[in-house]
């Protein structure tokens, strides 16, 4: 049944490419399936009959279907036919049917020494297997008695057919003989047995029913076939289902491992950026100082972890103070970063007798030296607000901010900023307004984190709604009226979430 044959080795390791040993060697084999077929009609003479012409065509359709299975190769089961006429017609007659039956290697080869050994390996096996065959049965028609001597034919015609198979593919491989045996045919024999058993049962028919009974043999045989087809699909299926679930588990592997390392670089930048939030956090002022005759505070809340939003007091040294709110265009980290440099300038600007349109024109000039030549365009909104505690008298300077609100007993005004935003471009000009502040007045700076608040439908707050949420809050501690702002505005926003960063300076004097 196995059929890995010099028809069907055309590549691969077992190819035969026929030299010197391998003609020779299927020489000895025709010679030998000469020699039984001369010894087979002499000793077991059977008539020819128009019988065996049945069987070499079921014979012949049989091995021209062929299925290849896993560790047991090319399968065919034209062994059924030729067993089921060794035991209903006689062992040469079994041997024409073989012999027909290896003729089928024309189909995939035009190779004569192929063809000859396929023809020769069919009809040397089946003439030992027949051997055997008659030795264990006796002359009767009783298909039980036929049972263990077609079994152990089947054996020998096992051996017989795979060893002459393994000798030639070791000769045209270099290999070992056993070694080619063992990889492809060991596991042979139980399709072999299977066959067998077809094989007395295609003879009952035949001997109950003559040539159409065989044609009732033909389901069972056609039933093999399909079963090997669902067995060699099942295993493909698991060989393919093996494979995929190997790569799934490699690829698992793999990315639970760069899970993890994405994971060790995620908390390193987590940790990163919480030593640089706490160091612009230090930078920022943690209270209001005290000033006479005045009441300040402050609110900031960033939108990430770290913001643009900056706040400030910084004294003159002369009795001033600078209050400072600002704004870098954009958030993060490089907000943070144009923040920290801002800070820096204002610092080193504010010096007593200085006045506050003299410092924005410093702070603007070193910024846009440190940010020229930037790939990406960044700048600074900024309001300075200086109180004289000596006479409460206000001076603001902007560069591109929010106008600062006076809130009074009369209203809310506007101190707008009548410069541009700081880092531009060198040589820009602030100017200054003066205002003298009322008991009971309140300075407000702020960013547009406040009146850029969005409500559920998109709404802006707007400065509008600022102003009169800090006129309902007038003459209120400072801290009420922070809180007052804050609650108005998240009224205000709904389940709506921040989109920037926002600050709020308050100054009121007492």
């Amino acid at each position: 049944m196995t059929e890995e044959t010099l028809a069907a080795s055309d590549g691969g390791g077992t190819a035969v490419r026929p030299g010197t040993a391998v003609p020779l060697y299927v020489a000895l084999v025709c010679a030998g399936a000469a020699a039984a077929s001369v010894a087979a009609g002499v000793t077991d003479p059977a008539p020819f009959t128009v019988d065996i012409v049945a069987f070499v065509i079921l014979a012949t359709l049989t091995d021209l279907r062929e299925i290849k299975l896993p560790w047991v190769g090319d399968v065919t089961l034209s062994f059924v036919p030729v067993l089921a006429g060794l035991i209903v017609l006689g062992l040469w007659p079994a041997m024409v049917v073989a012999a027909v039956s290896g003729l089928t290697a024309a189909w995939v080869t035009r190779d004569p020494v192929k063809i000859a050994f396929n023809v020769g390996n069919y009809v040397l096996s089946t003439y030992l297997a027949g051997v055997v065959y008659l030795a264990l049965t006796t002359p009767d028609d009783v298909i039980m008695t036929k049972v263990l001597p077609t079994f152990g034919a089947t054996v020998v015609d096992f051996a017989a057919h795979t060893a002459l198979l393994a000798g030639v593919i070791a000769l045209s491989t270099q290999d070992g003989v056993l070694r080619v045996w063992r990889q492809n045919y060991q596991w042979a024999l139980p399709g072999y047995l299977a066959g067998s058993t077809l094989a007395l049962l295609l003879a009952a028919l035949y001997l109950w029913l003559g040539v159409p009974g065989m044609l009732l043999g033909i389901p069972p045989l056609y039933l093999i076939y399909y079963s090997y087809d669902i067995y060699v699909k099942r295993a493909k299926e698991k060989v393919t289902f093996d494979a995929e679930r190997d790569s799934f588990h490699r690829e698992l592997s793999e990315s639970l491992a760069l899970h993890d390392q994405l994971r060790t670089a995620q908390l390193k930048v987590a940790a990163e950026i919480e030593r640089a939030r706490r160091i612009q956090t230090d930078l920022l002022p943690a209270a209001a100082p005290a000033v006479a005759g005045a009441e300040l505070a402050q609110r900031i809340e960033f939108l990430g972890e770290m913001g643009g939003d900056y706040y400030d007091y910084i004294p003159f040294g002369d009795g001033r103070l600078g209050v400072v709110c600002g704004d870098v265009m954009g958030k993060g980290l490089a907000a943070a970063l144009i923040m920290a440099m801002a800070r820096s300038l204002l610092h080193s600007a504010i010096a007593p007798g200085r006045r506050a349109e003299d410092v924005l024109a410093e702070v603007n000039d070193g910024l846009a030296r440190d940010l020229e030549g930037q790939r990406l365009p960044y700048f600074l909104t900024l309001a300075l607000a200086v109180y004289d505690p000596s006479d409460r008298s206000l001076v603001v300077a902007g560069g591109g901010h929010n106008p600062v609100l006076i809130v009074g007993d009369d209203g809310v005004r506007e101190l707008p900023s009548r410069g541009a935003a700081l880092g531009v471009r060198t040589g820009l000009r602030f100017p200054e307004d003066a205002v003298a502040l009322p008991e009971g007045a309140t300075v407000a700076l702020y960013t547009d984190g406040l009146t850029e608040a969005r409500d559920p439908d998109g709404d802006l707050y707007g400065l509008s709604r600022l102003k009169q949420s800090l006129a309902r809050c007038h003459g209120r501690p400072v801290r009420e009226t922070l809180a007052g702002v804050w609650g108005d505005i998240a009224a205000f926003r709904g389940s709506g979430r921040p989109t920037d960063d926002a600050t709020l300076l308050l100054v009121r004097i007492l």
